[in-house]
């Protein structure tokens, strides 16, 4: 896509800096908080050369600093120039995809028809990004997993994210879209982790009077998702790993090499089944180690490892039971730990190894 080919009018533009998260008080030709650096009316959206121009006095290290519509979307809202392109490649910004609208998401309560269901989560995926080496999500699974080493999964997108509550559209964030399949290959739902706009992190979102709203949800359910997981990496010689969390996940892999699934939750993780037709022989269940729960004298978390783990191997299936050595804690902390650990052994050996040069 060649961007200076790029003609949109000026509703047009109004529009798409709308669906990347740039709120409408910012694009009304006067002084308004800036996207991107914040203050309070530091910013001014003028579109004076039909490209969604805009000008911040304070943007540029403090000083002066304008772009166009395109930067904008990428400053604001945590995205590489790339991943906006590749977004937008394939289709006109002008055209009925562009502009309509995701099937709004239903009442609660609602009995959600199934048909409207797969409609709304094909298209939200369909409309997603693929997930490169960088960008706002790479950064973020870093950032949850330091040092993490991996592919990028086909079973995770980034997308701009609608956010929901109590039957209004209260925001866009961007965000990891994650698909949840069920064992016999069916889609169960779209699982959403909202990010903030500019720092790789959950999504802070709050509603008017304060109340703090979860940053992970699922979208809808288009079939029961009892045994199903999100499928981030292959099998390997017949072996694979499963968690409740993303984060878990990969810091699981992280610290065992185990290629790890993630079934969202401890009741789902307790639910699971091993798909036919991938060989897996072996499964490992990388347990949370939560807090004793004072009604059960148990671990959530290691209980519902257990009660698969017992399952499984009822089946004819290897299944090994891993959990954190510290109480209270999840493979993503685990991992943490140990890099933090490893560090200041790390930057001392830098250092020697530095000296040893300026003698050299």
């Amino acid at each position: 896509m060649n961007v200076k080919d790029v003609k949109l009018s000026a509703e047009q533009w109004v529009a798409l800096l709308q669906k990347y998260g740039v709120p409408a008080s910012s694009l009304i030709g006067k002084g308004a908080p800036c996207p991107i650096c914040g203050g309070n009316d530091r910013f001014t959206y003028d579109n004076n050369r039909g490209r969604g121009d805009w000008v911040c006095r304070k943007c540029n290290d403090g000083d002066r600093k304008a772009g166009d519509g395109f930067e904008l979307i990428c400053k604001s809202a945590g995205m590489t120039f790339r991943e906006l392109m590749i977004e937008l490649e394939g289709a006109s910004l002008v055209d009925a995809r562009q502009n309509r609208a995701q099937p709004a998401a239903p009442a609660p309560g609602r009995k959600v028809d199934p048909e409207w269901a797969r409609k709304r989560l094909d298209s939200m995926w369909d409309r997603a990004t693929l997930i490169g080496a960088d960008g706002l999500v790479p950064r973020y699974l870093r950032e949850r997993v330091p040092g993490l080493t991996v592919a990028p999964s086909a079973a995770l997108r980034m997308a701009m994210l609608d956010y929901r509550h109590e039957k209004k559209v209260i925001g866009q964030w961007p965000g990891i879209l994650a698909r949840f399949t069920l064992p016999d290959g069916r889609l169960g739902t779209l699982h959403r982790t909202f990010l903030e706009r500019s720092k790789p992190a959950k999504a802070s979102i709050l509603t008017n009077d304060g109340e703090i709203l979860p940053a992970k949800l699922n979208d809808v359910t288009l079939n029961k998702l009892n045994g199903g997981a999100v499928r981030l990496m292959d099998p390997v010689d017949g072996e694979i790993g499963v968690a409740e969390g993303l984060e878990t996940a990969y810091a699981a892999h992280m610290l065992s090499g185990v290629p790890v699934w993630y079934c969202l939750n401890r009741i789902l993780l307790a639910d699971f089944v091993v798909p036919d037709g991938l060989g897996i022989r072996v499964v490992h269940i990388f347990a949370d180690f939560d807090a004793v729960d004072p009604r059960t004298g148990k671990s959530p978390g290691v209980d519902a490892a257990l009660k698969l783990a017992k399952r499984l191997r009822a089946e004819g299936y290897t299944a090994i039971v891993h959990r954190p050595k510290k109480r209270e804690t999840d493979f993503a902390d685990e991992w943490s730990a140990s890099q933090a650990a490893h560090r200041p052994a790390f930057e001392m050996s830098v250092r020697r190894e530095q000296r040893k040069a300026l003698h050299v």
